[in-house]
């Protein structure tokens, strides 16, 4: 049996991991895409390093990044000539770099691709991954979760050819994150493990790391939460690891709702995650408690409905809601959300959805 595996070509991971990035990138101009938070340390850390080769830095990247945002980024590389991108900072920034890196190329408007009207053709620039957050695992997958403004839809760039040439996994840029990123972050990656785990097209590698990444996430989330220094080893690993098995099984309903949920009402997407996974969980139990059970068991728990109540707990401890209704999910939300929820996510869900199930799955967590 053949099993494929689809990640970087390069993965490291470890403490001061970050210091190995000069050296891997090729000779030439390079455009740094960063976050917020993370301007500074490559002001600090990686541009003394260059040693007089010509770079741009791109930063404040939106939580959730528009086309025009990509398209301002892509600019600014061709000004340079730029022959790597490096995207430094959360979901967010790997996402604008690894969408820039393969269309700096390519003819076009970068929403030609989103939608579809062009097909990436193919490998662009030299692409460099290092996370600032333990939770999305865009560092380790061949596809970017962007925004269009003009419709509110939010949806993947996808292509084999967007996969980092290298990702470099520094736990220690994860302990800069304050606590409500690491409990959104964190519960997005628990989120991917589960699902991966249950999904329909789960291998036997991809559950192996999915089970690992549960583990890790599930033990070590609270106290990371916490700000003990010591967890953020095992919280980022989980993440990494997650990230490694949901790039080859898929994800869930999970993420298919989280999506347009969190384009129209603007809620973080971890905070998505985390209002419907046990609801999500709590449908899917008929189609697969053999395998919720085995997760179960992994995890400590003596029945799927344990796992349950333990994830609703750990949503508890991590101060994240329990439902929409500070962000106003109404009715009237409900045929958008319909509309732009059959991703490739939704397809991995192991017990299917119809639109009035999902209606009263949405009015539960309203």
């Amino acid at each position: 049996m053949m099993i494929p595996v689809n990640l970087p070509a390069e993965i490291h991971f470890g403490r001061g991991i970050r210091s190995r990035l000069v050296k891997a990138l090729p000779p030439g101009p390079v455009l740094f895409i960063a976050g917020k938070h993370s301007r500074s340390r490559i002001e600090t850390e990686v541009i003394p390093l260059l040693e007089g080769r010509e770079f741009r830095l791109f930063s404040d990247v939106s939580p959730e990044p528009p086309l025009e945002e990509v398209e301002q980024a892509r600019e600014l590389g061709r000004e340079i000539g730029a022959v790597s991108v490096v995207g430094w900072g959360g979901g967010s920034a790997i996402d604008v770099a690894k969408s820039v890196a393969v269309l700096l190329p390519c003819p076009g408007t970068v929403s030609d691709y989103f939608y579809g009207r062009r097909s990436i053709p193919g490998k662009g620039a030299f692409f460099a991954a290092l996370p600032t957050t333990a939770g999305t695992g865009a560092e380790l997958t061949a596809n970017a979760v962007l925004r269009d403004p003009a419709t509110d839809i939010k949806q993947s760039l996808r292509g084999g050819d967007m996969l980092a040439d290298i990702a470099l996994i520094d736990p220690d840029l994860v302990r800069d994150c304050p606590p409500s990123v690491t409990a959104a972050s964190g519960f997005d990656a628990l989120t991917q493990a589960v699902e991966s785990f249950l999904s329909r097209k789960a291998t036997p590698v991809s559950r192996l790391l999915a089970g690992q990444a549960a583990e890790k996430l599930f033990f070590h989330l609270p106290r990371a939460f916490e700000g003990v220094p010591a967890e953020f080893d095992p919280v980022t690993e989980g993440s990494m690891l997650g990230a490694a098995a949901f790039g080859q099984s898929g994800l869930g309903a999970v993420h298919g709702l989280a999506h347009p949920i969190g384009s129209i009402l603007h809620v973080p997407h971890g905070v998505c995650c985390a209002i419907l996974l046990p609801e999500v969980l709590r449908w899917n139990l008929e189609a697969a408690r053999d395998s919720f059970t085995e997760l179960a068991g992994q995890l400590g728990c003596v029945s799927p409905e344990e796992l349950i109540d333990r994830i609703e707990t750990l949503r508890k401890t991590l101060h994240l809601p329990e439902n929409f209704r500070e962000y106003g999910l109404a009715p009237q939300h409900y045929p958008f959300i319909l509309a732009n929820c059959r991703s490739g996510s939704m397809k991995c869900n192991p017990r299917a959805l119809s639109d009035a199930e999902i209606s009263k799955l949405l009015e539960r967590v309203s």
